[in-house]
Parts: C-alpha cells; sequence; structure tokens
C-alpha cells in the first residue's frame, strides 16, 4: 500500500468516526456499529459487553496492544477498543491523528460536586467515543484519547484491527 492510499483510508476513517459521533452521542455500541458497517456492512448490531466477547473470538478481528493502535487507525485500519464491565461495557474506535496527553477535561467530584481536571496519564491515540453517562471522558470526537473513557480501569481495556474474512 502507498501512502496515498494509507491518507485516503485514514480520511474514510475519520469521516465516518465522525459521522458516528453526530448520529449516536449518546450510544457508544451504536456509534462503534455505524463505523464497523463501513468495514463489514453485514455486521450486526450488538451491545459492546457483546461485542468484546465476539471480538476475543472473531477471526476477522486480530487483537493488538495499545502502542500499536495510532499508528494503524492513522493507515485507516479500523481498530476497536472495549471492556466488559457489569451492566454496560464500553466501546470506541481510534480515531487518527497524532497522539495526545490524555485528560485535561472537566468533570464534577462524586462525592464533593466540585470541578476538577481530569490530570493526564501519559501521552495516547486519540478516539471517538460516545456515551449514556455523564463521564466526560467517554465522549470524544476525536479531542480526546482511548485513554480518557477508562482512567481508572485503563489496563482491562483490549484493542482488536478488523483484518477481514
Amino acid at each position: 500500500m502507498s501512502e496515498k492510499d494509507d491518507c485516503q483510508r485514514c480520511h474514510g476513517l475519520k469521516a465516518r468516526c465522525d459521522e458516528a459521533f453526530a448520529k449516536h452521542p449518546n450510544s457508544c455500541s451504536h456509534a462503534v456499529w455505524h463505523v464497523i458497517k463501513g468495514y463489514l456492512p453485514t455486521q450486526p448490531y450488538m451491545t459492546a459487553n457483546a461485542l468484546v466477547t465476539t471480538l476475543f473470538t472473531d477471526p476477522r478481528w486480530q487483537e493488538v496492544r495499545v502502542f500499536e493502535v495510532g499508528k494503524l487507525a492513522n493507515e485507516g485500519v479500523l481498530v476497536v477498543g472495549g471492556m466488559i464491565e457489569n451492566n454496560h461495557g464500553h466501546v470506541i474506535v481510534v480515531y487518527p491523528g497524532p497522539p495526545k496527553s490524555s485528560g485535561g477535561y472537566h468533570y464534577a467530584d462524586r462525592k464533593t460536586g466540585k470541578m476538577e481536571e481530569a490530570r493526564s496519564l501519559g501521552v495516547y491515540p486519540l478516539a471517538m467515543s460516545t456515551s449514556m453517562g455523564t463521564w466526560p471522558g467517554a465522549r470524544s470526537k476525536g479531542d480526546k484519547t482511548v485513554m480518557d473513557p477508562w482512567p481508572n480501569k485503563f489496563d482491562r481495556v483490549r484493542f482488536w484491527k478488523y483484518v477481514g474474512p
């Protein structure tokens, strides 16, 4: 593949992520599904927990490590990240662009109600993420990182790249 092909695929991935963010601002699983359907039109809708469970075993997806995901997204490769949780899991798409520091956004402390600024936990690739929840780190149109939805649980998040049929 040429650099020009990578650039075209990268722009396509970014456009699909932007569409998903606009169409499904309150549902991570619907937003990620929207992006996946651009690569795999027959993909059925699944909740976040069901999708993550499927990604572990579906041969069309290959698990990758976090330090690889930014480069892959910048080449236009679809990378989905996620974590299973008791009630509702969460899934994201790695968004093309340069890595940046996590944190830097504001949130209300659950105990005091006082506004706090999320501290940086390092430099990470960007994310497209929507959510029905109130955590501001879980909403990103490439302005937050893959770390921000899960600052206290990031060690449990896994990533998969789409490798095709």
